[in-house]
């Protein structure tokens, strides 16, 4: 009995190790909370009184940022980020599940539109795009609901970057006349950053040897037992 629980512990280990964990933390917002995640605001107002930052119903809570809309504080531009450390030399695989919607748009007299971008920041103010180049990984204009899915593989040149984050911002609204003073809002869920499945392969021996070793282990206690050992 002692030589199958063993057998299945190395065969369990081996095949958790096939599951690479995300630099993200609670990028799915399961605990329905905010941890390992900042908040901030370009503009004017306390983002932790009001609703400018808000988690949707559980179960399988999702982040919601939100600017101009009701009962919110900050009035210009609102940021959802965490620090993240790549692993020098490796290739990551960036995705994320994102909605929005805004409250006024193009149906309205004078809409421009209202904003939202997502991009990785170097610590120094500068926005990059997933090679690592000024930019953003996915900016768009809102009008009205719309739903975005990113899979993308990130250059190895980020994993360079000490202080790396990574930043969902939502923007206030413009119309002809300035500002719309209508509210937007973006939602977002399931980030993740893991690495790569060329970097997985490189890993996957080890892996093999664990789980051929749990596999080993049960068929010698089956073949033990059948020979009249230890039951």
């Amino acid at each position: 009995m002692k030589q199958l629980k063993f057998g299945c512990l190395l065969l369990l280990l081996g095949i958790a190790q096939l599951s690479y964990a995300s630099v993200i933390t609670n990028g799915s917002f399961d605990n329905c909370s905010y941890s390992g995640w900042m908040k901030d605001t370009d503009g004017f107002g306390d983002i932790s009184t009001q609703n400018d930052f808000m988690l949707s119903a559980p179960p399988g809570c999702a982040a919601i940022v939100n600017v101009d809309s009701f009962n919110t504080d900050a009035w210009f531009a609102n940021t959802l980020y965490q620090d993240i450390n790549l692993q020098s030399g490796q290739q990551y695989q960036f995705t994320a599940e994102l909605s929005v919607n805004s409250e006024l748009t193009s149906s309205d007299f004078g809409f421009i539109a209202d904003y939202f971008f997502v991009a990785f920041g170097d610590g120094s103010g500068n926005y990059l795009d997933e090679s690592g180049a000024l930019g953003s990984v996915l900016n768009a204009d809102i009008d009205g609901a719309a739903s975005y899915s990113i899979d993308i593989m990130l250059s190895e040149t980020l994993s360079s970057i000490s202080n790396l984050t990574l930043e969902f911002q939502l923007l206030i609204g413009f119309d002809q006349f300035g500002s719309d003073f209508g509210g937007s809002w973006l939602q977002i869920d399931n980030v993740a950053i893991t690495p790569s499945n060329a970097n997985m392969q490189v890993n996957a021996p080890s892996h093999a040897l664990l789980i051929g070793l749990g596999l080993a282990g049960i068929f010698f206690v089956r073949k033990h037992r059948n020979s009249g050992g230890e039951q």
